[in-house]
């Protein structure tokens, strides 16, 4: 029976199958071909609506298909499969072995188990239907063969593409339908303010963007409906797109962690995958614990880093020992930074803590950073004691004492309690008008103290403002009904101290600080080049003011008057200023300041501060020629002159100055004709004064001091390079230089060709080798022999003369390149010979001159970080004025768009 059993099943499985391939066999066959175009790559070529109406036409006839197949596919029972096997034999075994005897009885036993036997024989010659005339008539291409093997050998054809092939058939984009497969959708990262990085622009196929922590993307796109806007990060966002005024959708989002950003509109139509990098909170120490400086500063040695940025630096003050109505008050005070958001920055501030309320304390003092996303970083606390400034007159010390007793009161004043007899008729709101009730302890000290200095002070007081300024003092606390209203007597009382104990220079120098404060603020920030000039100007009314104060401190102290300075040079140091050099150094500032050059500026200004603030005025000596103690002047026990090689190498320098100076002039002037410009015009300063010479009676001034003094400026040589009261430019022999200031435009090269210049430029050159011995025939005994080579100066004249010629024949690009060579050559001899003369002062001075100013003293004034700034000399700053008017004169006249956007980007103050 097992047998029989396996024969059923076979057949049944059999006529199954071709009861199934009878029934669908249209499906497979449309499923088959729609299966061969997709592993071809023939619906990659078509375009994405194409292929999305194909994909659509097979789903929609797979299912007409598979329905029609469905109502016809009758199942095959397993009655069906016995028919199918009786049908091989008249006896029908397979359904006769179902039969059971009508009635058995002994007789008929035997019969029935050899009609039995006879059954199960026919079975076991049973064979299989083949079915093959059935499938010949269903089938007589024999399709259920070719197409299997027409996709297996396609399939093995695509090779690695055959999925993603049939992933794209059968997933087309079915947004191509309504023009979802032409959206563009713009996306970009705006990285936060304080990083200083640029926008990240977002591409198709962009992935593992790097973006700073906080950073906004901004996604754009045009579409019939609102977007998705989907961010999977930790957890999934979702929002949808907002309408524009100008018919757009837009989103933006926070990027706060790795995030897969994607945008979604009948399928997804972009995807990016962000990676954040996190913003550490700033590191801010002290390089060493904090000092007391001159004049009653603390100095703080202090760094900062940050990964993107320090946007401000605070130092944070607070009691060793807190008064127990505030324990955890602190005060906090801003210390500049060098720069804009620096990332790593180290410097050494001087502050003036002595107006402090805890000034004399013992404190504890930390460093706060914060950064531009407004996380902090506090320094290790460090002990220090407020430096307090020493009042000596009994005036200033009572309003000091007066004014830190107001300040140093913690509490605020008591609420008054409603009063309300107060609102009826004839009544008096006696609480209201005894604000002072309600003050804090200190507060009523400090009025009681007020009310007994001035106790018939009309008497006892001589000077009525004094008088008058604690009685207001007083006014201001009984009228007070806050803790900041009190406060208000702080600058009287102070004020009133300073000017008591030193008189009116303190209020001079205040506006002098402020004053440059703001200037050195405007450099720091780059503000704008109105700006900074304005600053300036209050920065010079601010020292003339400051000096003038100092004098008349001076002169009401019983000084003698100091002499004033000849009146060439008191013209040209104005009516407040003596010395020259200190008019000089505020033409410096001001030079630097317009040319960009903010660095030397803020070095050039501390410089200045610093002079202004160590300046005491000497007893004037009869001779001197100017104003002891004065910038620039010699003092009492100054040696009169300077030692013989260092006044030879500093002629030397000077004319050589000159020399580079006109030759620079000189190959701008070539560039220029080789351009079809009008040569000189440029480098002409007003007033027919060549490039680089000054007025007659600066030139002789500079000289004069250089030399040694007042009467040496006129009886030095003209080779040496010393000038005379006319004007006359160092070096002047009546052959080679003219008179500076005889008339306007008569100076050299005003109607020489530029052949000519370069021809006496090069006479030049040679005088200057001869007159210091540095020729064939030289001595070896001038200053300059052992440091310039004479080859150098050899080189210099050969490309002078290839300069020449190459003018003659009117080969300006020849000649520009020699002219090139010779100023190269002639500005190392010029950065040489000055490093030598600085190794000789410094010799000479026993002493460092970067650890002083320009006039000996000690430097670190406040905002002073000039390490390794070089403050351009007069030479280089009037070049880069020079350059900045041609650059402003070309803007003005260029018509060109792409040369004024060219020349207004130089123009432009970073």
């Amino acid at each position: 029976m097992k047998a029989l059993n396996a024969k059923v099943s076979a057949t049944r499985r059999k006529l199954t199958v071709y009861a199934f391939f009878k029934a669908f066999w249209p499906f497979l066959t449309f499923a088959a071909i729609f299966l061969a175009i997709a592993l071809a790559g023939l619906i990659d070529r078509m375009t994405a609506s194409l292929a999305a109406i194909a994909t659509l036409i097979f789903l929609v006839g797979s299912v007409f298909f598979i329905l029609q197949g469905g109502r016809r596919f009758t199942p095959v029972s397993r009655e069906d499969a016995a028919r199918v096997l009786d049908r091989q034999s008249d006896l029908r075994p397979v359904s006769s072995l179902t039969d059971r005897p009508a009635a058995t009885h002994r007789d008929s036993q035997g019969l029935w188990q050899k009609h039995r036997a006879r059954l199960l024989e026919e079975v076991s010659r049973l064979r299989l239907p083949s079915l093959a005339r059935e499938w010949g008539r269903l089938d007589p291409y024999w399709m259920r063969a070719a197409l299997p093997a027409a996709l297996i050998l396609l399939t093995v054809l695509a090779g690695n593409d055959a999925a993603s092939r049939l992933q794209r058939a059968l997933f087309p984009d079915y947004g191509a339908l309504v023009g979802a497969d032409n959206m563009v959708v713009e996306a970009w990262i705006t990285p936060p303010d304080h990083t200083g990085r640029a926008p990240i622009f977002l591409t198709p196929g962009l992935q593992n963007v790097r973006v700073p922590e906080g950073s906004e993307v901004t996604l754009r796109t045009d579409a019939h409906s609102a977007p998705k806007l989907i961010l999977k990060g930790e957890k999934t966002l979702k929002q949808t797109f907002a309408p524009t005024p100008d018919g757009a959708f837009e989103a933006r989002a926070r990027i706060m962690e790795d995030t897969r950003l994607s945008v979604r509109w009948w399928g997804e139509r972009a995807a990016w995958r962000l990676l954040t990098s996190p913003d550490d909170a700033p590191i801010a120490t002290f390089v060493k614990a904090p000092e007391r400086g001159r004049l009653d500063r603390t100095e703080i040695a202090w760094s900062v880093t940050d990964d993107y940025g320090v946007d401000s630096l605070e130092l944070k003050i607070s009691l060793q020992t807190p008064n127990p109505a505030a324990p955890d008050e602190a005060d906090y005070m801003p210390v500049p930074l060098p720069g804009v958001a620096p990332t790593s920055a180290e410097d050494i501030t001087q502050l003036d803590l002595t107006r402090h309320r805890w000034a004399g304390l013992p404190v504890e003092m930390q460093l706060v950073a914060t950064d531009g996303a407004g996380q902090t970083g506090l320094s290790e606390p460090l002990d220090f004691t407020l430096p307090e400034k020493l009042f000596l007159d009994p005036i200033a010390r009572v309003a000091q004492e007066v004014r830190v007793t107001v300040l140093r009161e913690p509490r605020d004043y008591e609420e008054l309690s409603r009063n309300e007899t107060a609102l009826q008729q004839d009544a008096l709101n006696v609480t209201a008008a005894n604000r002072l009730d309600t003050a804090p302890p200190d507060i009523q000290k400090a009025a009681l103290m007020l009310d007994a200095m001035t106790y018939k002070g009309e008497r006892y007081i001589p000077d009525q403002g004094v008088y008058l300024t604690f009685r207001t003092a007083k006014s201001i606390l009984q009228a007070a009904g806050t803790k900041e209203e009190a406060e208000q007597v702080d600058p009287l009382l102070w004020a009133l101290a300073l000017k008591s104990e030193y008189g009116s220079a303190a209020d001079a120098l205040r506006r002098l600080e402020a004053a440059r404060r703001a200037l050195e603020q405007a450099l720091r920030d780059g503000a704008s080049e109105d700006e900074i000039k304005q600053r300036m100007e209050a920065f010079r009314d601010a020292a003339n003011e400051y000096l003038a104060a100092k004098m008349a401190e001076a002169i009401a102290n019983g000084e003698e008057q100091p002499q004033m300075q000849s009146d060439q040079e008191a013209m040209a140091s104005g009516p407040n200023l003596g010395g020259q050099d200190f008019e000089d150094m505020l033409n410096a500032l001001q030079d630097l300041t317009e040319t960009g050059a903010t660095d030397q500026a803020r070095q050039l200004l501390s410089d200045i501060t610093n002079m202004l603030q160590n300046l005491e005025f000497q007893r004037g000596q009869s001779g001197s020629g100017g104003m002891p103690g004065m910038p620039g002047q010699q003092a009492d026990g100054e040696e009169d002159d300077l030692p013989q090689e260092e006044q030879e190498l500093t002629d030397a320098m000077r004319r050589l100055s000159e020399i580079l100076r006109e030759q620079r002039q000189l190959s701008d002037d070539t560039l220029a004709q080789e351009r079809g410009e009008r040569p000189g015009q440029s480098g002409q300063e007003q007033g027919g004064q060549q490039p680089g010479q000054q007025s007659g009676s600066q030139q002789g001034q500079d000289t004069g001091q250089a030399g040694g003094g007042e009467g040496q400026s006129g009886q030095t040589e003209a080779p040496q390079g010393g000038g005379n009261e006319n004007g006359e430019r160092p070096g002047s022999d009546g052959g080679e230089f003219a008179e500076g200031n005889e008339s306007e435009g008569s100076g050299p090269g005003q109607s020489e060709t530029l052949a000519e210049r370069q021809a006496r430029l090069g006479r030049m050159v040679e005088e200057f080798a001869r007159e210091h011995g540095l020729g064939e025939t030289g001595s070896g005994e001038d200053a300059l022999a052992g440091l310039v080579d004479p080859e150098a100066l050899e080189d210099i004249r050969r490309a002078q003369r290839l300069a020449e010629n190459a003018l003659e024949r009117g080969d300006e690009r020849s000649a520009a390149r020699n002219q090139e060579r010779a100023t190269n050559t002639l500005s190392e001899i010029a950065r040489d010979m000055a490093a030598s003369l600085d190794a000789l002062e410094r010799e000479r001075r026993g002493q460092d001159s970067q650890q002083s100013d320009p006039f000996g003293r000690a430097t670190g004034g406040p905002g002073n970080n000039g390490e390794e700034v070089n403050v351009p000399d007069a030479t280089e700053r009037q070049r880069a004025k020079d350059i900045l008017e041609e650059l402003r004169e070309r803007y003005n006249q260029s018509d060109d768009p792409e040369e004024r956007e060219y020349l207004r980007r130089l123009l432009d103050r970073f």
